[in-house]
């Protein structure tokens, strides 16, 4: 019986550790000198939940561009960007049954779709007019700003020739890199709304 129980914690801290390793989306201290307000934790999670790949811990080849929206009340979302060598894209696109502000929930959406050459080219041009590779991971700290805690997170990683770069961002404020990311997510065909 003692054996069973130890075999038993035993594989249910070996199941535990595997998740957690699976689970290293964003490098420690992930927003420089404000790594504390960066919520790499639920967006893990998130991210977890719909069985998406790490961006920062794989080796992946293919330049990659991911967008996790996280509204408070509605469900969760990302749009990976897969640029291949003719220039053009493949858009993955997934959706779980939860709500971004809390649980996670099921994939209750997973499909993906081809972007031909001319519009990936734009969505990149785009994404260089927006400056994503200097952007800080968070936006500076604007005290005149009402920052509430319901909302939307819209989180966007990059991989590229082995560099890796977050910017974490809300949209009650105007920004660059968050109008590049709707670009990309309506190319998905998917209800957006409420967009916030």
């Amino acid at each position: 019986m003692i054996r069973h129980l130890v075999a038993l914690v035993a594989a249910a801290l070996l199941v535990a550790g595997t998740v957690d390793a699976k689970q290293r989306y964003f490098p420690p201290k992930t927003g420089g000198d404000r790594w504390s307000d960066f919520p790499s934790a639920p967006y893990s999670r998130h991210l977890a939940a719909m069985d998406e790949p790490s961006l920062w811990t794989t080796d992946m080849r293919a330049e990659t561009y991911r967008i996790l929206w996280l509204r408070s009340f509605d469900p969760p979302m990302v749009f990976r960007l897969i640029i291949l060598s003719d220039g053009s894209a493949i858009l993955v696109v997934k959706k779980t049954n939860g709500k971004g502000g809390f649980e996670s929930g099921k994939i209750v959406l997973n499909k993906q779709m081809s972007i031909d050459r001319p519009e990936t080219q734009e969505l990149l041009k785009n994404l260089a007019l927006a400056n994503f590779w200097s952007l800080p991971t968070l936006p500076p700290r604007d005290p005149s700003r009402f920052v509430g805690l319901d909302g939307a997170h819209w989180i966007v990683e990059g991989k590229k020739d082995r560099q890796y770069h977050v910017a974490d961002r809300r949209r009650d404020y105007p920004d660059p890199i968050t109008d590049w990311a709707l670009r990309v997510m309506k190319k998905s065909g998917e209800n957006l709304e409420p967009i916030y």
